[in-house]
């Protein structure tokens, strides 16, 4: 190969120009052909990639549409469900709290009534006239004489008299009166307040329902705007749904960091159960075993919350009938403190392996295995603190299915954003990537003519010529023509 270069390849500078000379000429006979291919070349990677940046687009709006659906039905369902919630919770407020009020209204009226009567009795009856007014209203007519001044005098003693025990009797009568109407007016108290509590309770419950109907209407407000479809709900949607699965995110990395913690608290006393040496896949055999352990006990938390209906993760177990459920419900608790007690079992057992394996090494390396055996409380606190979260950890993992769900939910969204905004990012890159590839190829056209270009301008040069003799031949035939046309209308006119 390389002689054959070397053959091909000129030694010297008339044999290099001469190939570079023969090179211009080929290059120049085959501009058109050339031409024709670099725009085909370049024309075809233009249009593909100009076709795959309109399908990223074209595929970016079915995503964008159906995730903008997935996202409204997501919405619609929670605010049903936060509707449903708060009818329920009205209608047991109505129920409790406003189903005595009839039982109400006719303490109310009672009072009432009893407070009129009160009043009724406490009102102050105007006394009757004393008999002595009379009396002196006849002595007044009695002519004053002189003929009997001792009988007048007598008679108005007597009238003195009559008046000063009659007011003294009607003085007792007065205030005994007075007496009894203050302590009717006493006994109005309590009803008056027993009347002003079951107003203010009454208040108070229509407050609580004007407030709960307010969230009503809020909840009906954004419920109609996820029906309409409104750019408003569909960000306040969206945001929420990133909150929702960066918390969600954070808490079942929580979840996944006390799972790990877990794994390693059951992993060692697993070993003496299932056997260390066995491995599968390369994996020991206790570790796998310690792991099925903690996925058992994650599910069971799933199945546990399903069967409470605090979760959707399966629908079907939520519809089930309550006896099933219930059934369901037991058998998962059930199969959860099993877990959670043996985790507890090999938690204790995790020590004594522990110390084991530490004299086992100490014998092996020859040293002498210092071991107290105290049994006092600094042996205890680790013991106990071990089985304690051997016991808690896996009812602390059944909380996952909650995270579970809205990480689930809003996944897809999220998701479904970002590909959307990847398919919309490489369908840029593509455009670019083509208007490019096209300019290259004007590019590639004009520098193949700057090979070219003393052919190109020898064929100017010639063509411009030709053009020049063929315009004089023109004038001269069309001046001639001129001359002969004059010449026949001169013959014509004589």
């Amino acid at each position: 190969m390389a002689q054959i270069l070397n053959q091909l390849l000129p030694s010297t500078t008339g044999g290099f120009i001469l190939w570079f000379l023969t090179a211009v000429v080929v290059l120049y006979f085959s501009r058109s052909a050339a031409h024709q291919a670099i725009r085909a070349l370049f024309g075809s990677l233009y249009s593909g990639l100009r076709l795959g940046s309109v399908a990223l687009v074209h595929a970016r709006k079915q995503l964008r549409e159906r995730n903008r659906d997935v996202l409204l039905n997501l919405g619609r369902e929670h605010t049903e469900r936060d509707l449903e919630k708060e009818f329920f919770e009205i209608s047991k407020f109505v129920q409790k709290d406003l189903g005595g009020y009839p039982q109400l209204q006719r303490q109310i009226s009672e009072q009432i009534s009893q407070i009129q009567d009160d009043y009724e009795q406490s009102k102050e009856v105007p006394m009757a006239a004393p008999d002595w007014v009379d009396a002196v209203e006849a002595v007044s007519k009695i002519k004053n004489t002189d003929n009997n001044p001792s009988l007048n005098s007598k008679i108005l003693e007597q009238i003195h008299q009559s008046v000063q025990q009659q007011y003294k009797e009607n003085l007792e009568a007065y205030r005994e009166e007075k007496s009894a109407r203050n302590k009717s007016l006493k006994t109005m108290t309590p009803y008056w307040r027993k009347l002003a509590y079951s107003v203010d309770e009454v208040g108070v419950r229509l407050k609580e329902i004007v407030t709960r109907s307010q969230n009503i209407d809020m909840h009906m407000e954004k419920f109609d705007e996820i029906v309409h479809g409104t750019d408003k709900a569909e960000q306040s949607l969206k945001a929420s749904a990133i909150t929702q699965f960066l918390i969600a995110s954070i808490v079942i990395a929580i979840a996944a960091g006390g799972a790990f913690f877990n794994f390693h608290l059951i992993a060692l006393p697993m070993s003496e159960m299932v056997g260390s040496l066995q491995r599968i896949g390369g994996v020991k055999v206790a570790d796998l075993a310690a792991l099925v352990i903690i996925c058992l006990e994650v599910t069971a938390g799933i199945f546990l919350l399903e069967s409470l209906r605090i979760t959707k993760l399966f629908p079907l177990i939520g519809s089930m009938d309550d006896k099933v459920r219930r059934f369901i419900l037991y058998a998962a608790a059930s199969v959860l403190l099993i877990l959670a007690g043996t985790e507890a079992a090999l938690a204790f057992m995790r020590d004594q392996i522990a110390g084991d394996l530490a004299a086992l090494r100490a014998s092996l390396s020859g040293s002498e295995a210092t071991q107290v055996h105290s049994g006092g409380i600094n042996e205890w606190i680790p013991l106990t603190a071990n089985m304690i979260l051997g016991f808690v950890l896996p009812l602390a993992l059944t909380m996952v299915a909650i995270p579970l769900e809205y990480m689930l939910q809003t996944g897809r969204t999220v998701i479904g954003g970002l590909l959307e905004w990847v398919l919309n990012s490489i369908a840029v890159v593509l455009r670019v990537v083509a208007t490019t590839v096209r300019y290259t190829g004007k590019v590639v056209i004009h520098a193949y003519d700057i090979l070219i270009a003393a052919p190109l301008w020898i064929e100017s040069m010639v063509l411009k010529r030709t053009q020049q003799t063929r315009t004089s031949s023109e004038q001269d035939e069309f001046a001639s023509y001129q001359d002969t046309t004059s010449r026949e209308t001169a013959r014509g006119r004589n």
